[in-house]
């Protein structure tokens, strides 16, 4: 389902954005997805879940969620079980 959102954005955060090469839906996207990824952590750092359980409830992939976490040092606790799963 797709939604019409109006925003105003200020022009100088515009000025070096090459408008021909890209379109305002990836940059949108882009910034959400960066959002979601910085809500992410923020949850698991409160003990909120697991990375696999917030990326599943963010629609994030875990496996990228799990990159940018250990980017960033924070190290994930894994049990054995989901050790076991993420071997096969």
């Amino acid at each position: 389902m797709e939604q019409t959102i109006a925003i105003s954005i200020p022009r100088q955060w515009l000025d070096d954005v090459p408008e021909k090469e890209v379109t305002w839906q990836q940059i949108f996207k882009l910034g959400l997805n960066q959002y979601k990824i910085e809500h992410a952590l923020s949850m698991y750092q409160d003990d909120i879940g697991s990375l696999g359980y917030i990326a599943e409830q963010l629609g994030l992939s875990k496996r990228k969620l799990v990159q940018e976490a250990r980017r960033r040092g924070i190290e994930p606790n894994f049990s054995e079980e989901t050790v076991r799963e993420e071997l096969g």
